[in-house]
């Protein structure tokens, strides 16, 4: 248990870097020939009032389509995009998550190819959440750029039809998820653990005795003081 209150505690006080700064999406509208240089002002101005975000208003306005914004934002970010997508093609649970994980990261897995995980998500786009499964599942995840209805429409149908999928608990501080773990290793005799980041959660997969769990751990409790110092090494069991 020690030793997963130090793991749990330095993960989660780990830095962030920041992310880099994309190109504006109303200049990759333009270089698109999406829109128009009036078309983009009025916009702008127009957002100011209603706090929409740039695409949208866009829309709404007439100016360009979704289908437009939502090819300018995959141009944006780098990476391919789907216009349409059945729901049906995640309801058996593509990556084997729960919803609760699916709901968190913002992201739906909806094809596996070998080691590849194919994910749907919306702009801009989720790299820690990303990173984060990549880190969880040991595998490769590729993203693609979704309309967010059509996220929403894929997160209430993933796992419809599974017939099971990996547990996910919320636990209520470091310590409590230190004790689950030490439980699991108690009663299986060793686990492996992997961890990530996607605030404000610690994610741990754990894996014993063939069965797979996962834990969101929320930041610091008030009854575990950051500056207490722990005798214990990490391994990666």
């Amino acid at each position: 248990r020690d030793e997963a209150i130090d793991r749990l505690q330095r993960l989660a006080a780990g830095e962030r870097m920041p992310a880099a700064l994309p190109v504006p999406l109303g200049a990759v509208l333009l270089q698109q020939k999406a829109v128009t240089p009036g078309q983009l002002k009025g916009a702008l101005i127009e957002q100011r009032r209603s706090g929409l975000r740039l695409g949208d208003q866009l829309t709404q306005l007439g100016y360009s389509s979704s289908e437009a914004v939502l090819r300018a934002l995959a141009a944006q970010s780098n990476v391919p995009y789907l216009v349409t997508i059945d729901p049906a093609s995640v309801r058996n649970a593509p990556g084997q998550l729960s919803g609760d994980e699916v709901r968190a990261l913002g992201l739906v897995p909806f094809r596996e190819a070998g080691e590849v995980l194919l994910v749907a998500c919306r702009a801009p786009l989720p790299h820690a959440a990303l990173a984060a499964l990549e880190v969880l599942t040991g595998r490769t995840v590729e993203p693609y750029l979704v309309s967010d209805a059509a996220l929403d429409s894929l997160k209430q149908a993933y796992g419809a039809s599974a017939a099971a999928v990996v547990p996910t608990t919320t636990v209520r501080d470091i310590g409590d998820g230190a004790t689950r773990i030490a439980a699991v290793a108690a009663e299986t005799g060793a686990v492996t653990l992997r961890e990530a980041r996607v605030d404000p959660f610690t994610w741990v997969r754990i894996a014993a005795d063939g069965q797979v769990s996962t834990l969101l751990v929320p930041p610091f409790s008030q009854d575990i003081e950051e500056h207490e110092s722990w005798l214990a090494a990490t391994t990666p069991h």
